[in-house]
């Protein structure tokens, strides 16, 4: 069991290779949940390097997800890794081997201090020092219609999830944002098709009306230099729950209320392996 997925920075994926390099994800999901099993057979990692190994699995299985990849394929490949490894003993020359390359590269890995997360079209980027106060520890760019920013943003020790748009000088800010998105508890996942997503970009992963539910926000302004502010859109606790149960295919939708109302869309990508890097001790 060697990792052939090494080469790739710690196993990230970049969103152009995410459809082209879908035989690397391949072998690395299945690598990966191979050694998660071997570990949970023989103890081979400490608690934060199986913790690493499993962030790497869920980047590769999302890599795979928007490749084109169904749930029912992805099961299939799960079963085989499980069963290949429960077929090898502790002392296996292919598992210790793949198991100590894992502990020098995620040992690296687990020490980073930023990491980017790519999608289809977003990134998401996770940092685990708050350098600021506010600051970003999970977010993603959004660059039109207006361009804004959307995560999990820390002011003293409290985190929200939020959404900031800048306001121009003069300008009037948006009154109200609503996050819609699918409702998991009584809709299941509507598989987004490669070609669905060619041809419609990223709103292909937004929820039909009868799948969805909504989450409110309330808003405060921030004051900049140079007359400028900044609106910040705070969601309810639940809401960041629902989200981190979504699959990596699907989009959420942000309805940004004013003079007029537009619409902007997150990517889901890969957030939940984002989050779990930053609970990496």
């Amino acid at each position: 069991m060697r990792l052939l997925f090494l080469a790739a920075a710690f196993g990230l994926l970049t969103a152009a290779s995410a459809s082209a390099d879908a035989p690397n994800a391949r072998a690395a999901y299945a690598e990966r949940r191979g050694l998660i099993e071997a570990d949970t057979q023989c103890r081979l990692f400490t608690t934060s390097i199986r913790s690493a190994l499993q962030v790497g699995a869920a980047q590769a299985r999302g890599a795979l997800l928007r490749s084109g990849w169904t749930n029912a394929q992805m099961r299939e490949l799960e079963n085989a890794a499980v069963t290949a490894a429960r077929a090898r003993t502790c002392t296996d020359q292919r598992t210790t081997t793949a198991a100590a390359d894992v502990r020098r590269v995620f040992g690296m890995w687990v020490n980073a201090g930023t990491m980017e997360f790519p999608g289809w079209e977003r990134t998401w980027i996770a940092r685990r020092a708050a350098v600021t106060d506010p600051a970003w520890r999970l977010s993603q760019a959004v660059d039109a219609p207006i361009p804004a920013v959307f995560g999990v943003r820390q002011s003293g020790d409290a985190q929200h999830l939020t959404l900031v748009i800048l306001v121009a000088r003069g300008a009037t800010a948006p009154t109200s944002v609503t996050l819609v998105m699918r409702d998991a508890a009584r809709a299941r996942v509507q598989e987004v098709s490669l070609t669905q997503r060619m041809s419609y970009g990223i709103e292909a992963g937004v929820p039909a009306p009868n799948a969805a539910t909504s989450a409110p926000s309330t808003r405060t302004i921030e004051h900049l230099e140079g007359g400028r502010s900044q609106a910040v859109f705070t969601f309810p606790d639940t809401a960041f729950r629902a989200l981190m149960t979504l699959d990596p295919r699907e989009s959420v939708e942000l309805r940004v209320s004013g003079r007029t109302t537009q619409r902007l869309f997150v990517e889901v990508g890969d957030v939940g392996a984002a989050r779990a890097f930053l609970t990496i001790r």
